[in-house]
């Protein structure tokens, strides 16, 4: 998944928006009110620059330079203010029922009044009904520190449950583990947790990708406007966006090396940039992670860096194997680098499903690893026990049947493959395809061991199934021609 691009629908909002509150962010419209909020920050009229932060991020709710202009403002109106929270002006300024003006308003309560849980809380849920996921990570980390302060379980599950639904994993996590700190006995949590903690780690993810072409700001509709303000901002820092993005994380980390959100984050913001010296770098610190803490999430987030260096490496070989005029030790070196590598995916995948041993997604990816080492007795192993996952059952059977084939056991292939077939409700896509050319395989291969006509005539229906539905798929042309002279053969004996 890239981060940060969630599309429930689309979205218009500002003044005038419609009743849904769905909205367009118009960076135009929004960078006048920034512009005047710079300036009454610098004259030191705080309030109304909170108060005109909040205005342009109704125009633009996807820009993080405004909210954290908006969180620096409201800081230093704290620091004058007789008590925390918002003047009655702010008040006043934002009334409203759509997501966007509901937005302000969480944001105004939050901002101006930080150590407050319930008002964070709020905040990250407008956020998410909006499904902006990067703001709602910046705002999330803030009050996951501020519910710390005082902890409630309650509140931690609230966090949790928001993140998942924003596929903000590592947060997710966090909140989690807070929670079960206040209430370990709860298993139901912890089994939610220890599978959280595998999607994190399979996530692909972006949370520091603020400005980066392809994040989050890549896929608003006004891009070129948003382009020009990025170019701006980052002009005017006189620093590259992603260096500073790994800078301001290590800063972050070498002050609290301990803190998780802290080693998440300069971890994931090397990866980000992806030097071969940020990724070892990256390896050393969720290691030392791992060593220090004994949480298996740091071990995983080491393993994955493993694989990303081991498949720039495999990529490379690939390119000089698949090169024109390539000779055969190229090639050769490459078919071994490719045997090792997914050696190593084993061996990783291995640790988190006996880290993980409920989630049979993993086992499903073992499985699928060993299938294509031909291992195959260790692939049926840990497909069995995945086909128990909806999501993955029609796929695994398949891997299953091809496994039992592969072994030469033609019965338990054939009843698999027509298991699988007879589940898929979509005969005619491309996993259909798959399977029914599998299952003609596989009872072309009975028929010519038991010397079954009945096994030959139904696999050459299907070979003509196929065939009449795409021609070109695979061997197909050259099966049913086989086929017929089997079923012929098998006829007259």
């Amino acid at each position: 998944m890239a981060l940060f691009n969630k599309k429930k629908g689309d979205h218009h909002a500002g003044e005038g928006a419609a009743d849904k509150g769905a909205f367009t962010p118009d960076a135009a419209k929004a960078e006048k009110f920034f512009g005047h909020a710079r300036a009454m920050h610098e004259a030191g009229n705080y309030d109304y620059a909170v108060t005109l932060w909040l205005q342009g991020l109704r125009q633009d709710p996807t820009s993080m330079t405004a909210l954290e202009s908006f969180f620096s403002s409201a800081q230093e109106q704290l620091k004058t203010a007789r008590k925390p929270g918002p003047t009655k002006d702010q008040s006043r300024a934002f009334e409203g029922k759509t997501p966007v003006d509901k937005l302000a308003i969480a944001l105004l309560g939050w901002g101006t009044k930080p150590m407050d849980a319930s008002s964070g809380i709020k905040a990250v849920e407008a956020l998410g009904k909006l499904d902006l996921a990067e703001p709602a990570y910046w705002v999330g980390e803030r009050v996951l520190r501020a519910v710390r302060a005082k902890p409630k379980k309650d509140q931690f599950v609230k966090l949790k449950d928001q993140f998942i639904d924003l596929e903000i994993f590592d947060l997710a996590v966090a909140a989690g583990q807070d929670a079960l700190t206040l209430d370990p006995s709860d298993g139901p949590l912890d089994a939610e947790v220890r599978n959280l903690s595998a999607q994190a780690a399979m996530s692909k993810g972006g949370y520091e990708q603020t400005g980066e072409k392809g994040g989050f700001r890549a896929n608003i509709r006004d891009a070129d406007a948003q382009r020009q303000l990025i170019e701006q901002e980052a002009l005017a820092r006189g620093e590259d966006v992603v260096d500073r993005v790994v800078n301001d994380a290590r800063k972050d980390y070498m002050a609290r090396s301990t803190d998780t959100s802290s080693i998440m984050k300069y971890a994931k913001a090397l990866q980000d940039r992806g030097t071969s010296d940020d990724l070892k770098t990256a390896y050393q610190v969720m290691l030392k992670a791992y060593e220090e803490t004994r949480e298996f999430r740091f071990r995983q987030g080491a393993g994955d860096i493993r694989i990303k260096v081991a498949r720039r490496k495999l990529s490379k070989l690939r390119d000089r194997a698949e090169a024109p005029g390539a000779d055969e030790k190229i090639k050769a070196g490459y078919e071994e680098a490719r045997r090792t590598f997914a050696e190593l995916e084993i061996e990783e995948l291995k640790l988190r499903v006996e880290a993980y041993p409920t989630n049979l997604s993993l086992k499903y990816e073992l499985g699928r690893r060993y299938f294509d080492l031909d291992k195959f007795e260790d692939a049926i192993q840990f497909f069995q026990e995945a086909q128990n996952d909806p999501k993955n059952r029609t796929h695994v059977q398949s891997y299953l049947g091809r496994s039992f084939q592969a072994l030469g056991w033609q019965s338990e292939a054939v009843e698999m493959l027509r298991t699988a077939l007879n589940g898929h409700n979509t005969p005619n896509d491309d996993l259909g395809l798959e399977l029914r050319y599998a299952l003609m395989l596989a009872l072309k291969a009975r028929a010519e061991t038991e010397r079954n006509k009945d096994a030959a005539d139904e696999a050459l229906k299907l070979a003509s199934k196929i065939a009449m539905q795409q021609i070109g798929y695979q061997n197909v042309r050259q099966e049913r021609e086989a086929l017929q002279t089997l079923a012929q053969e098998l006829a007259g004996s």
